[in-house]
Parts: structure tokens; sequence; C-alpha cells
């Protein structure tokens, strides 16, 4: 076969490029030239070394040898961030989009510098490009608030935006209908036309044929073939691909069933949100495929089926109604659903295949309700028979399969679960070319069993091979029924876009525009502070001497301990982390200070810088432990926490160090009544909310704490921020110890303990998300603040110690519970027709 031209400028060179993993060779040696003004297609089955390949070029991958040139500039490696500066913009197969972030955050995130707007100027600028490109995406949104398929869609947007040398394309229209599909090739055409490379990675041998120009195909880490798309036909790049040549793709279709045939499945006049009196049947040895424009019903429906909240019609199994109100009483009849997001809603990511095996078939597993491994294992592979799952052994996490192989276990499952009915949503999304067939041989097998089998697919060419009816969709309804020689690929995308009832080509987001403040999104806050002011009013009405200003000024000047805690283990509970050592260097700092406010002003000052050294310290201490040596965080910050607590009793065996009068007068100013350790709390607190959410950093903290694997591919260097927030956090400890001893004078190394609980407490009833990636310092001040004012509240109301932990466990309750309730508020009034 012919060779790229030589005469077409390089826009990126991997050379040589060697990249090994445990027992896998995942690349060997492999080279690659990316042409100027070129579609270069990299093909291979899963597992073959493509996403190693395009991750090493974006830099979220590290070779262990080769070289990439980029932009004229020759690199052993490169990172993320520097990739994109050099014109490098990739579209992940599993979109690259921190959950917690906003749409515009993780947009500005993905660009690089020089193509950045002003936070100022930036969601305006994002929308606009939206519009530009016919996307109606909301920018203030959260990224977990859409769909897989906006998601891409954002992705996308943000990689045209950067104007790229190379826009790297992994999967990009799995996740994508006929129409999104044409638009996106509507967008590489105009790249091309500027000269733009374009590598493009994809299972979908036909999208190649159409947009390809050259084509390198890999096998088991190794280049097996390149050359120009023109010279090959599509049988033939598959027989590339999977090494063999495949006579047939597509099982063969059983005769038309007889007229007095009984369903095995019927669907009548069902409804539900987002769908509408639909109706059609599966009769024995049929497969009925599900299709339409992305957003039209078709999803709900087979998830309306699968016990997904019909609100009308029946459904006969072998003609018997059975109940699906519920995913329950689906499952209880013989219904067995297969979602598409295997990971994300179908797996058990961590556990092994056994486990996800037999997950459908615990009874038939564990008689008795008691594990029997040889049981497990003989299930294990009666499920698998056929599929051919490529694996060493059935104890390998399923999350580190490839997504074919994750398939052929969910199938497995499927198939010990006994079904009556299986539905299948997206059953070949991610899946090469050898696996679908081997997936198309087991579907039919099972539908030959006599089990009706419903498949949910966006690629007509899968329908038109696979399916004997087709059952088309638009707004809810069923558009069409194809049935026999009516099933082809040009009839199914007819029906869906042709109909007058069709949904729109745009991509409609419902997220509700929200007004953006400056101070948007602090509910929490703003509730907290109305707590604090009801409790103080209602101890006031008991006692008027609380409002005395003896006892304001001692309230604010305890709150501002707090507040520093607070500050300091939100910052690592935003990464995804929690601080143990906050208490100990809390007391450490105090110590400290305690030495030096015996000698005056002068020396004090000099025990301020040594005690936020040793916060520091103690920080940078525990983020190696983390990020280099790989440990959880609460055991790196127990350990520490030990040690630093040891320290300080060494230093103070006992409570000593009384500062000197003129210190403690200084410690001790105030302002209109408000203690300066207050207002350098609040205005630290202020300082860190406009870091968190204004600026690059923030977004980096973030990102990072919400998905690292996603952030690291938008360019954040997730070790390093987490180092950040542990020296950070060590920093605003020491702090608190300043406020600890501003208060009592003396060093005592066991005087803070309690902090670290507490600590918790504030950045749990302040909204934080204790897995990581959202927080507010200001609903963290705010909870300070309430959490103080009810200790100082308790000796007025003539309250016992113990309601301290009665009312603050209401407000940690309550602040868990409110999210729940406004997620189920959120769904109940989200619009039908979205996500179908």
């Amino acid at each position: 076969m012919n060779e790229t031209p030589t005469t077409v400028a390089s826009a990126l060179t991997l050379s040589g490029i060697t990249k090994t993993y445990p027992g896998v060779t995942a690349l060997d040696a492999v080279s690659v030239d990316i042409a100027a003004g070129r579609v270069h297609a990299v093909l291979g089955e899963n597992g073959a070394g493509k996403s190693t390949l395009v991750g090493i070029a974006a830099g979220s991958v590290v070779p262990d040898s080769g070289t990439i040139g980029l932009a004229g500039r020759e690199f052993d490696r490169i990172r993320p961030a520097e990739a994109r500066e050099s014109g490098l913009a990739i579209v992940y197969q599993i979109p690259a989009l921190a959950p917690s972030l906003s749409v515009v955050d993780a947009v500005l995130l993905l660009l690089p510098a020089s193509k950045r707007p002003s936070r100022r100027t930036a969601a305006a600028w994002v929308t606009a490009h939206f519009e530009r490109l016919s996307l109606k995406i909301d920018p203030h949104a959260l990224v977990s608030s859409l769909s897989l398929r906006e998601a891409h869609l954002v992705e996308i947007a943000a990689a045209l935006a950067s104007d790229p040398r190379v826009l790297v394309l992994d999967e990009p229209t799995e996740a994508l209908g006929p129409e999104e599909t044409a638009w996106l090739f509507g967008q590489v055409r105009g790249l091309l036309e500027k000269g733009v490379a374009i590598v493009y990675i994809t299972h979908r041998i036909p999208e190649v044929m159409e947009i390809g120009t050259d084509l390198t195909v890999l096998r088991d880490g190794r280049v097996v073939g390149r050359g120009l798309v023109a010279d090959f036909t599509a049988d033939q790049v598959v027989e590339l691909i999977v090494g063999r040549s495949l006579e047939t793709t597509f099982p063969d279709k059983p005769l038309a069933p007889a007229p007095d045939a009984t369903p095995a499945l019927e669907v009548l006049e069902l409804s539900g949100p987002g769908y509408d009196n639909v109706s059609f049947s599966v009769y024995p040895g049929q497969i009925v495929g599900l299709a339409g424009v992305e957003g039209n019903g078709q999803r709900r429906v087979l998830r309306g089926i699968a016990g997904g909240g019909s609100t009308g019609g029946r459904i006969l199994v072998n003609g018997q109604e059975v109940s699906t109100r519920s995913r329950r009483s689906a499952s209880a009849a013989g219904v067995v659903f297969l979602p598409g997001d295997r990971i994300g809603e179908a797996m058990f990511g961590k556990m092994s295949i056994r486990e996800n095996a037999v997950a459908g078939a615990l009874r038939a597993a564990m008689p008795g309700g008691f594990v029997r491994r040889s049981r497990e294992y003989a299930l294990t592979r009666e499920g698998v028979a056929g599929l051919a799952v490529k694996t060493p052994h059935y104890e390998v996490p399923v999350s580190a399969l490839s997504g074919g192989n994750q398939q052929k276990v969910l199938l497995a499952r499927g198939r010990l679960g006994d079904p009556k009915v299986l539905l299948v949503e997206d059953p070949t999304q991610g899946v090469d070319a050898g696996a679908r067939v081997d997936i198309y041989a087991f579907l039919r097998e099972l539908a030959a069993s006599g089990v009706a089998v419903v498949v949910l697919s966006t690629d007509a060419v899968e329908l038109e091979g696979l399916c004997d009816r087709v059952v088309v969709f638009s707004r809810g309804r069923v558009q069409a029924t194809l049935v026999g020689d009516d099933v082809d690929e040009r009839a199914i995308t007819g029906a869906a876009v042709l109909s007058h009832e069709t949904a729109s080509v745009e991509v409609a987001v419902t997220a509700r525009r929200r007004s953006r403040g400056i101070l948007a999104g602090e509910t929490q806050a703003v509730v907290l502070l109305g707590l604090a002011v009801a409790l103080s009013i209602v101890t006031s009405f008991v006692s008027s001497a609380f409002l005395s200003p003896l006892s304001i000024s001692q309230l604010l000047a305890a709150t501002s301990v707090l507040i520093f805690v607070g500050l300091a283990q939100l910052v690592v509970v935003m990464t995804g982390g929690i601080d143990l050592s906050i208490g100990s260097v809390t007391a450490l700092s105090a110590v400290i200070l305690s030495f030096f406010a015996q000698q005056g002003i002068g020396y004090f000052l000099i025990g301020v810088v040594l005690a936020l050294a040793a916060g520091a310290a103690v920080g940078w201490v525990n983020g190696l432990l983390v990020t280099r040596l790989s440990l959880p965080p609460v055991i790196a910050t127990l350990v520490s926490s030990i040690a630093v607590l040891g320290l300080a009793q060494v230093l103070r065996p006992s409570p000593g160090g009384s500062a000197r009068a003129d210190v403690l007068t200084t410690l001790g100013l105030a302002v209109a009544g408000v203690p300066l350790i207050l207002a350098l709390a609040v205005a630290i607190a202020v300082v860190m909310w406009f870091v968190i959410q204004r600026t690059r950093g923030g977004r980096a903290l973030r990102a990072a704490g919400s998905d690292p694997v996603k952030a690291n591919r938008m360019g954040v260097r997730v070790p390093r921020t987490r180092l950040l927030a542990s020296v950070t956090a060590g920093v605003l400890a020491a702090l608190a110890g300043l406020a600890v001893y501003s208060r009592s004078g003396i060093g005592d190394a066991n005087a803070a303990q309690a902090l670290t609980l507490t600590s918790v407490t504030a950045v749990v009833i302040a909204g934080a998300s204790i897995f990581g990636g959202s927080g507010s310092a200001l609903a963290v001040a705010a909870a300070g603040l309430l959490l103080q004012t009810v200790t100082s509240s308790l000796a007025f109301l003539s309250l016992g110690l113990s309601w301290q932990y009665w009312i603050q466990g209401a407000f940690v309750l309550f602040a868990a519970v409110v999210p729940l309730v406004m997620v189920l508020v959120r769904r109940g009034r989200s619009p039908g027709v979205r996500g179908g």
C-alpha cells in the first residue's frame, strides 16, 4: 500500500514510542507521522494501544522511550498544558471534564492560556462560541448535570475554540446521534481547509472511509499497517485490525414469525416522562431495535420497560401481563436491563470479573446466602462461554478490562440473570470490530433461545445488520416501525430525520439560566449566618447579657479559631482528602508562640514566622506522603498528627509560657468591637473564596478533587495541586494556633485536639462535598460563627454541654439531607424529553 506522501508538512510526529505497564507492553517502538490538512485514522482493537498513543501525544501518559515532535520542537515527554499551548487539542472517548466544574470553568481550563478570555467576560464568550456552533448549552450548568452526549459536545466545542494545529478525536461519535455526527464532520472539513491535522480514532470503519485520508493500524502495541485510506476497502481495513478475515459481521436473521405466533414481549400504549402511547412487539427469535435522533424518547422508553417510571400502558411477557413500575418488580418479572454506561452505572469497577458476572444471579451463586467460590467460578465460566473475554483470570478488576471485554462481562451477567426480556443500551459503544462480531452472535443466540431482545443503538448500520424489526422514535412517539427488507440504514435514518415531529438539529439543554451575581451560589453561607443571628436573638431574650460587649467580643475571638481550622480542612477536603493533623498543628503553633511571647512584640513576631513555617512543613510532609508514597490522606495525616502532638508535648510537657502584657494587648486589639484576629480570619476566607471561585488555581483545585484522572487530562498538575493544598492547610492551622494563643495567653499541647473534629463539622455544615471538588470558604466562615454561637449560647440558655453535640449533630444532619432533597426537587422539575 502507498505511504503518506512525504511532500505534506508534518504537524505531529511520534517516533519510537514505547510504553509498558506491569506485565503488558502497550506500545512497542511505534512511529506515526501526522500530516497537516489531512485526517489520519489510528485504528485497532481495544487494547491495541491507540488511546495510550494519543495520551502520550497529549501529555496525559508518560512514555518509557521515544520522542514527540510538535510545533517545531521535540519532546521526550510533554505535559497536557504544554501540549495545548503548542497547538494540540484532544477530545477523549470519555470526556475529560471534572464533574464539579461549571461548563464555563471546564472550557476555560481546557483552553491554552493564550486563547483564554478574561474571567469577567468568560460566560458571554462561551455563550457566543456555543451559538456560533449551534449548541444551546447553559455555560453556568454543572458538568455533572450534563448527559454524556452533552459533555462530548462541550469538549469538542472547547477543542475548536483553542484554534488547534492538531486536533485529536478519540471515538468522538460514540455518544452522538446521526445529525450531531454530520455536524462534527462539517467542523472537521472546515478545519482541514485551514490546514489543521486531524487524528481520528474510531471503531466505525464507515466513518474512516468517509473522512479519512491516511491510516495507521495497531495490533498488540505494534504498527501492522499504514497507508492511504483510498487504497483500502472496508473489509481490508477490518482484516488488518482483527488479524483475520471476517466473512460475516452479522449473524443470519431467522424467518418471519408465524401469523399466529405469540409475542415474547408486547409493549401496549406505554406512556411515561418523555414518551407517550408507545406500542411494539418482539416475537420469539427476533431482535427489535429502538432508533431515532438522540433525545426523542427511545432511551426513556427502554428504561421505562425496565421499571423506570412508566405512568400508563401495559407490558406482556409471553402473553402474561407483568408489572414494571419499579426496577425490582421488572427484574422479578424476568426483565433484565443492561445500561450503556458500563462503569458509571452498570458495573462495579473495582470488583472482579467473577463478582460482576454473578451479580445478577446471587441466589444461584450463593445458595443459603453464603458464598461458594467454586459455584461462582462455574457460573462465571457459563456466563462468558462463547464471548472470548480476554483476561488472565476472573479475579481481575473489571475496570482494568477494555471496553469490549467489559461489555462481554455485562452480557454474561445478563445471561446468568435467566432473562425473559433482555434490554441492551448501546451494546457496542466503544467496542472494537472483532468484539462486535462476538456480541452480535451472542445476542442472536439469546434471541433464538426464546428471550425477547430489545437493542437501543445510535448506529443505523448496526440496527440494519442485527435487528429483525426497528422502531423509530420522534418526539417521544413511534414514528415508524420497519420490518423485514424495510430494515436498512437509509430507511432508519430517513424515518428519524425526515419526520415532521423530529427533534431540533441543535442540542437542546434545559438547564435554567441563572443570575450570576458576585456572590451567586452562596445560599449556604446566608442560611448559616441567618441561623447564627436567629440563635443569638433567641438567647438574648433569655439573657440580655449574651449581647454585652464582652460576651460578643469573646464569641467573635473564639469564632476566628473555628474559621481558621475550617478553612484548613476545606482546602484538603476539596482535593478529595481529609486532614487529621489540624488540631495537632494548631497546638504546636500555640506552643511555639509561647516560647517567644515572653520576650516582647519583636520576638513574638519571630515566633509567628516560625509557627507558620512549622505548619507549612507539616503540610509539606503530609502532601509528600499522599502524592509521592500514595498513602491515603487519612493514614498520612493520622501519622503526622501523632508525631506533631508528640513534639508539642515534648516542648511543653505542661501548660506554660505566659505572654507579656504588651503581647496580650496587641493580640486583643479590636476595631469597633471586632477583634483584629477575626478580621484577619474573615479576610483570608474572602481571599480563599475568590481564589477558589475566580482563578485558574481554584479551578485546578476543584477539578483535582472531583476527578483527578480527568483533571490531569485537562492540564491540571494534580500532585502539585494536592501538595500546595496540604501546605496551605498547615499554614492555616498554624494561624489557628495564633488565634488560640491570643485567647489563652499560654502554650498547651493538649488544648486544641478537639479542633480536628470541629473542622470537619464546619466543612460538612458549610455544604462542601466530602468526596472533593466543591466547597465555599465563605460558607465555612459562616459555619464557624454558627458553631461558636451554639457553644456560647449554652451557658446563657442553662443547657448542659451535651446539648452542644446534639445541636451540632442536628446541623450536620440538616446539611447532609438538604442537598439530597434539592436533587429530588430538581429531578421532579426536569422536563420529560431531556435525556431521551
